[in-house]
C-alpha cells in the first residue's frame, strides 16, 4: 500500500510514520468488507461508535486484535491507575485501534491514550468518511486530518498514526 490512499475505499492516511504500521492492510481489509454496515452506522444520527465496533469485531480478532482493552485484559497496556481503555489492541505488532463515530473531542482523548501507553508503537483512528448529524453533514475524515497533520512533535512516542475512513 501506498502513503495514503484518499480515492479509494477506505481512504486512509499516515499522518505520522517513523515506521510501517504491520497491520493496516488487514485493518483497510475489516473495514472494506463491512463497508454497508459502517455506512448505516455513520450515516445515522445518534449512532455510536460501539456499534461499528460490534460490526469489526469478528474480523478484527481473527487479526489477533483483543477488544476492549483495559489493564485487567492486558497489563502492561497503562501504568496502574489509568483506566484507560483501547477499543482494540494486537499485543504482537503493538497496534491500537480507537473506533469514533464524530466526535472531535474523542480523538484529542485518544491521542492521550497512544501516548500515555509503554506498549502502543501505532495508532490507528477509525473515523466516518462523512459525518452526519441530525441538521448537518461534515466531512469529518478530512477534517480529521487537516487537524492533526502538523502536530508531528505530539506523535514522538509512537511510531506511526494513521486515520482510515469508514
Amino acid at each position: 500500500m501506498a502513503d495514503n490512499r484518499i480515492s479509494e475505499f477506505p481512504p486512509w492516511q499516515y499522518i505520522y510514520r517513523k515506521k510501517a504500521n504491520p497491520a493496516l492492510e488487514g485493518l483497510c481489509q475489516a473495514v472494506c468488507g463491512n463497508r454497508q454496515a459502517l455506512a448505516d452506522i455513520r450515516n445515522t444520527p445518534f449512532r455510536k461508535s460501539v456499534e461499528a465496533e460490534r460490526v469489526l469485531v469478528e474480523d478484527l480478532t481473527r487479526l489477533g486484535f483483543l477488544h476492549s482493552v483495559t489493564n485487567r485484559k492486558f497489563e502492561p497496556l497503562f501504568k496502574r491507575g489509568l483506566n484507560f481503555e483501547i477499543d482494540f489492541y494486537h499485543t504482537g505488532l503493538q497496534v491500537a485501534v480507537e473506533v469514533e463515530k464524530g466526535e472531535i473531542s474523542n480523538i484529542w482523548k485518544n491521542l492521550c491514550k497512544f501516548a500515555e501507553s509503554p506498549v502502543v508503537r501505532h495508532g490507528v483512528l477509525l473515523v466516518p468518511v462523512i459525518r452526519q448529524g441530525q441538521q448537518n453533514r461534515s466531512e469529518f475524515y478530512q477534517n480529521t486530518i487537516k487537524r492533526l497533520c502538523h502536530l508531528e512533535q505530539l506523535f514522538a512516542l509512537i511510531d506511526s498514526l494513521v486515520v482510515i475512513g469508514y
